[in-house]
């Protein structure tokens, strides 16, 4: 395999700060009154933040496989189009399943992070964005908060700030470790 030159350390840390984005999307949208809509700062500065964050690590991120960061690049653009069009003019559950679009991206550089560094928390934010997305999809038809769509929210915060401050604490000009 050919080799792959590392990021300057400044693009790296900006690299790094599309998961700390992440984690205040995340942290944002727990203190949402309804994460399931953008009908609030809180909900509206969730979405926003967590898009940004899987943008920016996406457009930076270095695999092997070009496809990889194709599809998460590609799946985090659609999500904010369908956030933007249901937020706009378009159905509520656009911006649910949007944000689920969004999670795939966050999935993909979690995999990756999990994959080449052993971060457990990439593993573990798969199932719960999926969970996640089922349950404000499910939020968003029942026309109020659900109980289970706090929790994942909490976990899946709790993940995404796990896993930021420990991409923080790693050095840099690592390769990776598969």
């Amino acid at each position: 395999m050919a080799q792959i030159k590392p990021h300057s350390k400044p693009v790296e840390l900006i690299y790094r700060s599309g998961f700390t984005l992440q984690a205040l999307g995340l942290s944002a949208l727990v203190l949402s009154p309804d994460a399931a809509r953008l009908d609030s700062a809180w909900s509206l500065a969730g979405c926003l933040l967590i898009s940004a964050g899987v943008l920016v690590s996406g457009w930076l991120l270095q695999v092997y496989m070009a496809e990889i960061r194709l599809i998460i690049l590609v799946s985090a653009v659609t999500g904010c189009v369908l956030q933007a069009v249901g937020a706009t003019n378009g159905p509520d559950y656009l911006v649910p399943l949007g944000l689920g679009f969004v999670f795939v991206g966050s999935c993909g550089l979690g995999g990756k992070e999990a994959y080449c560094f052993r971060f457990q928390e990439g593993w573990y934010l798969m199932p719960v964005l999926a969970m996640l997305t089922v349950s404000l999809l499910l939020q968003n038809a029942a026309g109020r908060p659900l109980t289970v769509t706090l929790i994942l929210l909490i976990a899946a915060a709790a993940l995404q700030i796990s896993f930021a401050i420990r991409k923080y604490k790693m050095p840099f000009y690592g390769k990776c470790g598969r």
